[in-house]
């Protein structure tokens, strides 16, 4: 079983992770992610949702939204979120190197981090293959994660985090695999008792992804440095790279 698939490390550090702050930031990211659309939108996926941050954002305003995640518990939780809001989103429990859709999508987006999860190159490859056979014509595919230079910039031998309900979190970040790689070890102190989980996943430069999203077919690739179109330089926090077909 793959790290991303132990629906006990979305549990245990569900409350650090999804807390309702991160729910509030994903509304207000949401006008900016689109203005950096050039076509018209009616129809998202959200390819990796978690507990669906940006797809109840985005029925908020009015899309047609599907979202899709391997994990049973992130489901449930985005499913509840939806119930609550009285949001219709269709959620759908898929690996995302394996989802395809008859129904196509206007935009995809890939968002916080959720891309390069899978053990090889070429299956991260297959993931943006996927998401252009699962485009209408001119549809595009949004991708905003950490870049590779900012992660060299900025990643600590030993990060610790306190929570306001107690919570302590330590995490154990290294880019290692002549930097292709971003592994950390997280360690949650609630109470007594300590819960530890590894995880890894692939980084890339903007000139790497870009060349990724072209081997895929896309035809124009643009990179940001902030889902504000700000330029990507050596002080960005984010690499926002919007792929169209």
């Amino acid at each position: 079983m793959s790290w991303y698939e132990d629906d006990k490390l979305w549990e245990m550090f569900y409350e650090c992770m999804f807390d309702e702050e991160s729910f509030v930031q994903a509304q207000e990211q949401v006008p900016d992610l689109l203005s950096l659309i050039a076509t018209d939108v009616n129809s998202v996926l959200d390819l990796g949702c978690g507990p669906g941050r940006h797809c109840l954002a985005l029925a908020k305003m009015g899309y047609d939204v599907t979202g899709v995640d391997t994990s049973e518990f992130l489901l449930s939780r985005a499913k509840e979120k939806a119930h609550k809001s009285n949001l219709s989103v269709k959620f759908i429990r898929a690996n995302m190197l394996d989802y395809s859709s008859n129904n196509k999508f206007d935009l995809i987006v890939n968002m916080f981090n959720s891309f390069g999860y899978f053990d090889t190159q070429e299956d991260n490859q297959m993931v943006l293959t996927k998401s252009y056979e699962n485009l209408s014509d001119n549809g595009t595919l949004l991708i905003d994660t950490v870049g590779k230079e900012t992660l060299a910039r900025t990643i600590q031998p030993v990060h610790l985090s306190e929570y306001e309900n107690g919570d302590i979190r330590i995490e154990r970040p290294l880019l290692i695999d002549n930097m292709q790689i971003f592994s950390n070890q997280w360690m949650l102190i609630r109470g007594e008792k300590v819960f530890k989980r590894d995880y890894q996943h692939f980084v890339y430069t903007p000139m790497e992804l870009s060349q990724m999203c072209y081997k895929a077919g896309f035809k124009q690739v643009v990179c940001y440095g902030s889902l504000q179109a700000d330029d990507y330089d050596l002080a960005s926090d984010r690499l926002v790279v919007v792929a169209q077909k």
